[in-house]
């Protein structure tokens, strides 16, 4: 999808936009025909306010520069995904870069209570939502994975990091939520603990 799709999802022209990210499945490698297509839209007003646009196929987070500059400050996952995309998935670069100073403490502060959440939203909506459920134990996965690639290396090299445990997942028919949990509550415990250790790096 191009740009100017993004921008017409935006009712906005080329001018009023700072930058524009691929994100979610066709950046994990986990898309399939029927995925919608992501992105994340950062306005180049600094007051503009966190949103959302929709089209069909099309889901768009927009953030002004100063929204977006607050979660890279806090250690979002979610935003940090854009500072560290392949070209290809960059629509509209950002210019100058973002600043981004590791804070390794922060950063695994920030994926450990956003996994949790994923992961608690997985099991209450399990029996009523398994589909939806299990995108959100992948992300509870997936975001702590990041967050270590992140506080290893100061980046994320490998964004299909997680897609083994999304197979798993995926191929498993099971309708009852306790065997998901006591088979990935663990590793996900594990992936915190592991970024809580490399948080006490000095």
């Amino acid at each position: 999808m191009s740009l100017s799709t993004v921008l017409r999802v935006l009712g906005r022209n080329d001018g009023e936009v700072h930058s524009v990210f691929r994100t979610g499945s066709r950046v994990y490698g986990t898309a399939t025909a029927a995925s919608d297509e992501d992105f994340v839209a950062v306005l180049a007003r600094r007051d503009a306010k966190q949103d959302l646009a929709f089209a069909p196929g099309v889901n768009v987070v927009v953030h002004g520069l100063d929204t977006f500059r607050d979660a890279i400050a806090e250690h979002s996952v979610f935003a940090l995904e854009c500072l560290f995309l392949p070209p290809e998935h960059r629509l509209k670069e950002a210019r100058p870069p973002f600043p981004f100073k590791l804070d390794r403490k922060k950063l695994a502060a920030s994926a450990a209570s956003r996994s949790a959440s994923d992961f608690k939203k997985a099991g209450a909506r399990f029996d009523e939502e398994p589909e939806a459920s299990k995108k959100k134990l992948f992300h509870a996965l997936r975001v702590p994975l990041f967050a270590v690639q992140i506080a290893e290396t100061g980046a994320i090299h490998d964004y299909g990091a997680a897609n083994p445990y999304w197979r798993e997942i995926l191929a498993d028919e099971r309708l009852d939520w306790e065997p998901y949990r006591a088979t990935y509550g663990p590793v996900r415990e594990g992936l915190c603990a592991r970024l809580a250790a490399l948080a006490s790096r000095r």
